[in-house]
């Protein structure tokens, strides 16, 4: 075998304008909604299964059986909540970015070609994409 394909990370990172921070508040913003609704949703069916345990004459300990329900309803929410704040968080850096700095926006995998006598370390490093206003605008490291 003289080639093979292997998997390595590539940074897409967006030079910072104002379409850039306009699309991100606005995808964060909606983000935000969906998480609102899925809490609402959470809350709605927390006390639809409180009401239909009360309603079940075949559950024997309904006290336990709530406190569980509510156990998980807890849980989701705190996890919904960290969401939101994570979200909050990062809106709160994107609207303190600099004009023209660059910004991690994902990372995602790319396969490189990797043959005998090739370095390793320089096939696999530090490949980034660098993107303005949704356009690549360069791409560095190795191909």
């Amino acid at each position: 075998m003289e080639t093979i394909k292997l998997k390595r990370p590539v940074a897409i990172k967006a030079i910072v304008t104002e379409k850039f921070k306009t699309e991100a508040t606005k995808e964060i913003q909606q983000a935000l909604q969906n998480f609102d609704l899925a809490l609402q949703q959470l809350e709605f069916q927390g006390k639809r299964a409180l009401a239909d345990i009360d309603k079940d004459p075949q559950i024997q300990q309904k006290d336990e059986a709530k406190r569980q329900i509510g156990a998980q309803v807890d849980q989701q929410r705190n996890q919904i909540n960290a969401q939101k704040a994570e979200l909050l968080q990062r809106l709160n850096m994107i609207s303190q970015l600099e004009m023209d700095s660059e910004f991690l926006q994902a990372t995602v995998d790319n396969y490189v070609d990797v043959k005998v006598g090739d370095n390793l370390y320089e096939k696999m490093s530090n490949t980034e994409v660098i993107v303005k206003d949704g356009i690549v605008v360069e791409i560095r490291g190795q191909e």
